[in-house]
């Protein structure tokens, strides 16, 4: 059963049919729409959750230090922490619910969730929508690059010619879009977006792209957990976080009353300290908890419809919130379904997916490819949606997370997961310490083997904020219960980091005494060189009786292989750290002939750009509708004045012109290039009697 809140009336009249699919992935769409209940009335919020005693906040549980999941499965952070506070403050139980980073201001407007707390920027843009609490925390954003990036940037002239990465509707992309983008520094294909943000540090540390913007804590957080990022800028805009409730909400109050009560008491301070690691001066807005106004919201502008998705119910394979994962055997074939609803305005197309996002390993992807949806579902349709995995051959507790993706790559709705557990094949390791000890019973099956043989080094430890395997060069998050076989070429010290529930970090070593170690040998080898555009290949190396090895500048074991697939001829270069600290380098050129060309951007389209009525009386109001492809987002916009900013490719809106006269309406279609459409609507004196 995934961690979900039935939020009262949310889900009714639901039609169960077969729990699987036959077959590959797929989708299959139930017969009988869900009735959808109205939002509740924001006036009335506040006096709803004190009846129920129960108040639910949404988050995006992607961005550590102020929101994450812990090594035992469950949502952490200062965010986090920070609402349960509120909750006791205010005598209420705090329930969370993840979603899609881009899904958090749907979510508040269809009442899935009373309060959004995920490290949320105050922004006029979301002022349209949804109101905010006081502001909790002001800081920077910050620049991280890889280690041997040697630049420095001061200013966004800085960026030019870097391919920047940001985390996918975040202020960062806007930022990014508005001070790099359009004003010409950097070109738009080099702005590139991801869902998450542990993707963003992911590729900077791979050097797929030069720089990654996000907030000053999480940058912080990532440069000491990877060694080999650096901060390369700070300072370049202030960001304000805030708590966001449904537009009109009587819920602001009471929770800006919570957050002077805990600013007040010292709470705010130590929660500051625990997750951040700074002083709480630092972060807030202003020495006097009281004095802390968001900016004025601009002219309200009809919304377009919601994009969104709840989460009904698992169809198989409940792993209980992760306290009993199903078990499966190394490379196991399986399938796991969900049901899910429709739960916003919008209707989706057959092209939305359910996609892999993240998870708590590199294996929890488990082969899993994205599943479409594959027909229009409309707004109050279920649909059940069935992936085929494979367990992963290493063992140990994988939990992958999934999210929806409409058409134009934006993310939306409750986020899924699926669990397993690939039981460790040897005898049962000896009990775990006390649950209060952060003591991880490192330990190795032999701590002497012989050259070319392998063994095993495990460790148990609960209640801690994270666990790192740390090889040669290599850090690698890993289960407070988990286990690595490893096969040293020469006597090898490895290392187990543990960071505890305050944030400390300390280094638990072991050492691998091997006899009768060989010299130093190094082997490179490609077992093809010369490919065809588009095909693959295997590098496969053999390093033995080093400190540590490094693929083209990540760390990795000393005998192992990797499929690559280059899209043109590139060399790939292995540097391996020998025992008296000398370096040796091996190179290895993949031949790409005959590429296949690059695919060209497509300029952007209106397919339709539609008006319900070309003349209406005075006081009545007029519905637009329009279908594009290929556009980055639409303007509508009404002689000169903006109705829609930055809306849906796919969507429609409603005006109402509070004077009569001639309207010019027009359709903005922008991504590569724009292009656009205008109707005129003629506005007559009032109704007549």
């Amino acid at each position: 059963m995934q961690r979900r809140i039935q939020h009262m009336g949310l889900l009714v009249a639901i039609w169960i049919v077969g729990l699987l699919l036959p077959g590959g992935a797929a989708a299959a769409v139930l017969a009988v729409p869900a009735q959808q209940p109205s939002p509740p009335e924001p006036a009335q919020d506040w006096s709803r959750i004190q009846a129920a005693g129960k108040i639910l906040f949404g988050t995006s549980a992607d961005y550590p230090p102020f929101e994450f999941y812990n090594s035992n499965f469950e949502l952490d952070g200062f965010d986090v922490a920070l609402a349960k506070a509120i909750g006791k403050q205010l005598g209420v139980e705090v329930v969370f619910n993840d979603f899609a980073f881009d899904g958090l201001l749907g979510a508040l407007q269809l009442g899935q969730v009373d309060a959004a707390i995920s490290a949320l920027s105050v922004t006029p843009a979301r002022q349209q929508i949804v109101d905010f609490s006081s502001l909790y925390y002001v800081g920077n954003s910050v620049a991280i690059a890889h280690s041997s990036f040697t630049g420095e940037i001061n200013s966004p002239t800085d960026l030019s010619g870097l391919r920047v990465g940001v985390q996918r509707g975040s202020t960062y992309q806007s930022w990014a879009q508005e001070n790099l983008v359009e004003k010409g520094v950097i070109a738009q294909q080099d702005l590139v977006p991801y869902s998450t943000a542990s993707e963003v540090v992911r590729d900077v540390g791979n050097r797929i792209i030069d720089v990654a913007l996000m907030g000053e804590a999480t940058a912080e957080l990532a440069v000491k957990r990877n060694s080999e990022l650096q901060v390369a800028g700070t300072s370049f805009n202030q960001q304000q976080y805030a708590i966001a409730v449904p537009k009109g909400s009587s819920l602001a109050a009471p929770l800006n009353q919570a957050l002077i009560a805990l600013q007040s008491d010292g709470t705010f301070a130590d929660l500051v300290r625990q997750y951040l690691q700074t002083n709480a001066n630092h972060v807030i807005p202003d020495p006097e908890p009281t004095a802390t106004p968001v900016p004025a919201a601009a002219t309200p502008v009809p919304a377009p419809c919601v994009t969104s998705m709840a989460f009904v119910a698992d169809l198989n394979l409940d792993d209980r919130n992760m306290t009993a994962p199903p078990i499966m055997v190394p490379g196991q074939d399986f399938s796991k379904g969900w049901r899910i609803l429709n739960n916003g305005t919008c209707d989706w197309g057959a092209d939305v997916a359910l996609v892999y996002v993240r998870g708590n390993r590199v294996e929890a992807g488990m082969g899993g490819t994205a599943v479409p949806v594959g027909r229009p579902l409309k707004a109050g349709e279920t649909v059940d949606l069935t992936v085929n995995l494979r367990a992963p051959q290493v063992y140990g507790v994988f939990q992958g997370f999934w999210q929806m993706r409409d058409a134009l790559g934006q993310y939306f709705g409750e986020v899924v997961w699926v669990g397993i557990q690939v039981p460790d094949p040897a005898p049962p390791p000896p009990p775990p310490p006390p649950a209060t000890s952060a003591n991880p019973n490192l330990r190795v099956d032999s701590n002497y083997i012989n050259a070319g043989q392998c063994t095993t080094v495990r460790w148990d430890v609960d209640n801690v904020r994270a666990v790192y395997f740390v090889e040669g060069g290599n850090v690698q998050g890993v289960g407070g219960h988990d286990a690595r076989n490893v096969c040293p070429g020469g006597t090898t010290t490895y290392t187990l980091r543990v960071v505890d529930i305050a944030g400390g970090e300390r280094d638990y070593p072991i050492t691998v005494n091997v006899s009768g170690a060989a010299g130093y040998t190094m082997n490179f080898s490609a077992d093809n060189t010369n490919l065809s555009g588009g095909k693959c290949t295997t590098l496969r190396w053999d390093v033995r009786n080093v400190q540590a090895v490094y693929l083209d500048g990540e760390g990795v074991n000393g005998v192992s292989a990797r499929e690559v697939c280059p899209g043109k001829t590139r060399t790939y270069r292995l540097t391996a750290i020998k025992m008296d600290g000398g370096q040796d380098e091996r190179q290895v050129t993949l031949n790409v002939n005959s590429p296949p060309p690059p695919p060209q951007p497509q300029n952007p389209s209106i397919r339709r750009f539609t008006v319900d009525n070309n003349q209406v009386f005075q006081g009545n109001c007029i519905n637009f509708e329009w279908r594009t492809d290929n556009v980055q987002g639409v303007n509508l916009l009404r002689n000169g004045g903006a109705v829609v900013a930055g809306g849906p490719g796919n969507g429609q809106a409603q005006d109402c012109p509070d004077a009569a006269g001639l309207y010019e309406y027009k359709l903005v279609a922008y991504g590569v290039g724009q292009t656009e459409q205008a109707l005129t609507v003629n506005v007559m004196g009032p109704t007549p009697r």
